[in-house]
């Protein structure tokens, strides 16, 4: 099995990847605004229901070509980490994974469907389990936002920030012990993505100063842009 798979940046996979996530996202949250079913709180555990559904699926499959092994399949990517909160938070809603959430799935889910890399390859089921889990991650603060009044909270950028630190060490850890690269912390991603600068462990050091920028652009996207809140507040009434 080929791991580690790219796709050129506008090329026609790449379309096709970025037209299905746009789809998948806009339709969930489309659907409240229209459907009274689809504001009831089944619809929210139906769409946490997928997230874990998929994340199942894609180790099922794995088990059943042969190819699962604990260097790729455990949730330990941001991406999946954030999977499995956002799938918790729309069965039950707090407000202290809703930031972590916010601030880990926007940013992660744009970039890694802007520059996919496809850690389980893109071949069958992987490829749409892909973009169904980073697709996930960026419609559930979305929906945050929109339906649950979600705003983050004064220095909620920082705090999670150090949340980040430590689930980063703890990855680290258990990438030593394995052999396994989660994270992208032993080895940089192979993706198109201008944000990883340099090699081991240089990448690291940069990457963790964008995403302190990243935390803190998103809270005042949030707190300090009146317009973007008027908006938000005119489409869900």
């Amino acid at each position: 099995m080929v791991y580690q798979q790219t796709v050129s940046i506008f090329s026609a996979t790449w379309w096709i990847c970025m037209l299905l996530a746009i789809a998948f996202i806009m339709l969930l949250l489309i659907l409240p605004a229209y459907y009274s079913w689809a504001r009831n709180k089944n619809y929210k555990k139906f769409i946490g229901t997928v997230i874990l559904v998929n994340l199942i699926v894609e180790n099922i499959y794995g088990l059943y070509l042969g190819v699962w092994d604990v260097k790729h399949f455990l949730p330990l990517q941001f991406c999946g980490i954030t999977g499995i909160l956002a799938s918790i938070l729309m069965f039950k809603y707090s407000k202290n994974i809703a930031e972590i959430v916010y601030y880990w799935g926007i940013p992660g889910g744009l970039y890694a469907l802007i520059t996919p890399q496809f850690d389980l390859g893109k071949s069958s089921y992987f490829f749409y389990g892909y973009i169904i889990s980073h697709s996930s991650i960026v419609l559930v603060p979305l929906y945050a936002i929109f339906f649950e009044n979600f705003i983050p909270p004064k220095y909620s950028w920082l705090k999670v920030f150090m949340i980040t630190q430590t689930a980063a060490l703890l990855v680290m850890a258990i990438n030593m012990l394995l052999g396994s690269n989660y994270m992208y912390l032993s080895s940089p991603p192979i993706a198109q993505n201008l944000l990883i600068i340099g090699k081991w462990p240089w990448y690291i050091i940069t990457l963790d100063g964008l995403i302190l920028l990243h935390f803190f652009i998103l809270y005042s996207l949030m707190n300090n842009n009146k317009p973007l809140i008027n908006i938000l507040k005119a489409v869900k009434t």
